[in-house]
């Protein structure tokens, strides 16, 4: 006979989310020596173009994602996906682009692992906390120069912008690409990325608002950011500037180049807000005794895995 259940017995424990790894881009910059420029600032691999002028709509995003699932015994070709989505494919091939840059999609037009799980927790890309991790993944990546200055630069030092005082920011780099290259395609590049946060995919996180012509405002400390939101970016941040670190100085972590802090426009004691919470939560360390000022990461978390708490609804 079965055997029978003893009334006594535990009940069974839930099981925890099992996340597979993927893995952060290393970018090899010395980003942290006083008073560099920005020619100090391009990586090697350094790219003036990532959509190619075009705005990113989320439903197009979304849309791609789910044709990539539906048929994932097959690899498409970039007019194949423009072909089923009824969309030119020149802006296929932005949000491809885009995609990949967020870890959505790889070199082979295949989900990830990150793309799986938003497509499975998130398919219309309508979490606000999921856009502020693109917008960090993007806004964070100093191989992207256009979207980078954006935030990295100009915007730390004043709230409102004049497009054209950014295109004259990069004039600097001309060593790398010729005055021609920087008139033709930065100012249209510069637009596209503008108009994600103004009226497309990134506008629910208010930190852009036209003020008129080519005059922009950007915005601080718009919004509480959610404590594993937080810490997936700061080991995005960790995985692309300090690979393996155990932990990392907070003074970096709020202002320090291409920091979760600085990109998201959040002031210090914002930043250390959120990591008290971490701190608090079990989810990492800080450490401000005996002269340190630091936190301390938890060997068996990563980015993907915080995300995935994060989008399950799970506090661990």
């Amino acid at each position: 006979m079965p055997m029978q259940p003893n009334l006594f017995d535990d009940p069974p424990k839930p099981q925890k989310t099992v996340t597979s790894e993927q893995t952060i881009e290393f970018i090899p910059l010395q980003k942290d020596i006083p008073g560099l420029t920005l020619s100090g600032l391009l990586p090697a691999n350094a790219r003036l173009e990532l959509t190619r002028h075009y705005e990113i709509h989320s439903i197009h995003l979304s849309r791609i994602l789910h044709q990539l699932s539906d048929l994932k015994a097959s690899k498409l070709t970039i007019e194949q996906i423009a072909q089923l989505l009824s969309i030119p494919s020149a802006r296929t091939e932005a949000t491809l682009s885009f995609g990949r840059k967020i870890y959505l999609i790889n070199s082979e037009n295949n989900l990830t692992p990150f793309g799986k799980l938003v497509l499975a927790e998130s398919p219309y890309l309508d979490n606000k906390g999921l856009l502020w991790l693109f917008h960090y993944m993007l806004a964070s990546n100093a191989s992207l120069v256009i979207w980078s200055i954006a935030f990295n630069e100009l915007p730390v030092r004043k709230a409102e912008v004049d497009l054209g005082e950014i295109t004259q920011v990069l004039s600097s780099a001309s060593d790398k690409w010729s005055e021609l290259t920087l008139k033709k395609k930065a100012p249209a590049e510069l637009r596209g990325a503008i108009r994600c946060y103004t009226d497309e995919i990134f506008s629910p996180l208010d930190l852009i608002t036209h003020v008129g012509g080519t005059k922009y405002e950007f915005n601080s400390n718009t919004a509480i950011i959610p404590p594993l939101v937080w810490l997936s970016s700061l080991l995005v941040y960790r995985d692309q500037y300090y690979p393996g670190a155990p932990s990392l100085e907070i003074p970096l972590i709020v202002d320090g180049n291409f920091s979760p802090g600085r990109i998201f426009r959040q002031n210090q004691a914002s930043v250390r807000k959120a990591l008290d919470e971490l701190h608090n939560a079990g989810l990492l360390s800080v450490e401000v005794r005996s002269g340190l000022d630091q936190v301390r990461f938890k060997r068996d978390t990563t980015w993907l895995s915080a995300a995935t708490h994060y989008l399950k609804g799970e506090s661990r």
